[in-house]
């Protein structure tokens, strides 16, 4: 089932508590709907052995028992940023697919633990810059770390939402990841700790256009939906939700207006002749470097 699918599904719905089945095929009773305050729910009916599950602030976790089954119904109590409970349905929906019994009881309830963080009303948004640097850390995961390191080794060595650290690394690699508008010819390095290393590194430059938000491009909140979808493991999704957080994000339609063409990526290294500001090389009184690399002027480091 698709996004689009489920948002159809439950705005056809007019009144309160009434529900419709996902579909057919679905070997679970699954529906769409909405609860008796009119606020989109997912139910699932079934036979299984309730256990407690908190909500959140945003989604409400109601568990009814009938003659002749058990329910369970999760209730996004908001009219705002629904599409984050629509990616969570379809998720739902997908991943129970081989379930039955007590089984998809639980897979649901595991699930939605997982999701729990992302169901987080946060006072903060990222800025827009903070929002594309975030999408290249969350590119360079998907395209390139989860393929050559794993997943778990990659999003255990993620470490851009600290500030202090490269943004990735693994052993003896590093990689400090820079996303930039395409007409901008310089990258900016916020901190020493960014590219000063003893050991060789990889700088890695994302160039994006910005689009308009109609266009079919790159999106925080579908890059975030698209990365957890692939994620299989409770551990690593566990993991992957932690870091975000970290990085300040939780779901909001906001970022839905930020929408970026990829232009193309380039791959430097970093070594002993890398023009860099090194820790060791300033005055002691001097405490907090910032400054911008030409990026015409590295092509040398440029690496396949």
């Amino acid at each position: 089932m698709k996004h689009d699918e489920v948002k159809e599904k439950i705005e056809s719905i007019k009144e309160p508590s009434q529900y419709l089945r996902v579909n057919d095929s679905h070997p679970l009773e699954l529906y769409l709907g909405k609860n008796d305050q009119n606020f989109a729910t997912l139910r699932f009916n079934g036979v299984f052995s309730p256990i407690k599950v908190l909500g959140t602030n945003l989604i409400e976790v109601k568990q009814v028992k009938t003659s002749r089954y058990n329910s369970i119904l999760f209730s996004f109590n908001s009219n705002e940023n629904l599409s984050l409970f629509y990616h969570f349905c379809v998720d739902m929906i997908n991943e129970t697919q081989n379930y039955s019994g007590d089984d998809a009881y639980k897979e649901i309830v595991n699930r939605f633990n997982q999701w729990k963080k992302m169901f987080s009303i946060s006072n903060k948004t990222l800025s827009e810059n903070e929002v594309l640097g975030l999408i290249g850390e969350l590119l360079f995961l998907e395209k390139y770390a989860f393929k050559t390191y794993g997943i778990t080794n990659s999003l255990n060595a993620w470490s851009g939402p600290e500030p202090t650290h490269k943004d990735f690394s693994y052993k003896n690699e590093w990689y400090e990841i820079k996303s930039i508008n395409s007409f901008k010819n310089s990258v900016s390095i916020s901190s020493l700790e960014q590219l000063d290393s003893e050991l060789d590194g990889h700088l890695i430059v994302y160039f994006f256009e910005k689009m308009s938000p109609n266009f079919s491009g790159i999106s925080l909140n579908k890059l975030v939906s698209n990365i957890s979808s692939t994620l299989t493991y409770e551990i690593d999704r566990d993991l992957f939700f932690n870091k975000l957080k970290q990085a300040g994000y939780s779901f909001n339609e906001i970022y839905d207006n930020y929408v970026y063409n990829f232009v193309k990526v380039e791959k430097y290294l970093v070594n002993k002749d890398f023009p860099r500001i090194k820790a060791n090389t300033l005055p002691k009184e001097i405490n907090k470097v910032q400054y911008d690399i030409l990026i015409s002027l590295i092509e040398k480091y440029m690496e396949d």
